[in-house]
């Protein structure tokens, strides 16, 4: 799948979500004319330089932030701003990634809840019990997990859980953060579902004495 990273405000590259390439993107920050002379606006543009085209941006940064974590809030456009599902995403969970991608850019909050109900559904696809993540993530690890995925699961468990429990951790609030959890669901989908179903295929596709001779090669010796 070809990378993909969540528009950001102040971002200094993002998948542009008009012609969904990756490029660089320019801001620029709107000024209204005044007696006093020109005076600067909370709205900025984003200009990719892929395209050409503009999204339009509300800094809604405060004093406390500093200047190098500005906040935005994207306000045109309002389409879905998520990466799509990977292809071989179960179809159990589906609907709560496609739900997470429509409400991401309105509620990050709402939408990290959502992909920790889609990471459970998924963990279950894998050979969890669905009852606590964590425990199922343990399982996978003691099957043979690969150390990536894991830390993949983790990152989606952890920030999904602090994500629905107000006051215990802001920084997983931000679109930025849940931008990094699709990402991660898609990765375990892609290492743990759709690279064993292309290996599994190509194999098969394999001229039957070939494979006769490797099952006769891998039979136990007497």
């Amino acid at each position: 799948m070809a990378k993909y990273v969540s528009p950001a405000f102040k971002l200094g590259a993002y998948t542009c979500m008009f012609c969904e390439v990756l490029a660089p993107v320019r801001w620029e920050q709107l000024f209204v004319n005044i007696t006093r002379g020109f005076q600067p606006t909370s709205l900025w543009f984003g200009t990719c330089d892929h395209c050409g085209k503009r999204s339009l941006w509300c800094d809604v940064s405060d004093d406390t932030d500093d200047g190098d974590t500005a906040k935005g809030r994207l306000i045109e456009p309002s389409s879905v701003t998520a990466p799509m599902a990977h292809e071989d995403m179960p179809g159990e969970c589906l609907g709560d990634f496609d739900e997470a991608r429509e409400i991401a850019s309105r509620s990050p909050r709402g939408a990290a809840a959502l992909l920790r109900l889609c990471l459970q559904k998924l963990c279950v696809h894998l050979g969890g019990s669905g009852k606590n993540i964590n425990d199922d993530i343990g399982t996978l690890v003691k099957a043979g997990l690969a150390a990536q995925v894991q830390q993949a699961l983790d990152y989606v468990r952890i920030t999904g859980n602090n994500a629905v429990h107000p006051g215990e951790i802001s920084l997983e609030e931000t679109p930025e953060h849940v931008g990094i959890m699709f990402d991660m669901i898609n990765l375990i989908v892609e290492e743990r579902i759709h690279r064993p179903k292309m290996i599994a295929e190509r194999f098969g596709s394999l001229p039957a004495g070939a494979l006769e001779a490797i099952a006769k090669r891998d039979q136990p010796k007497l």
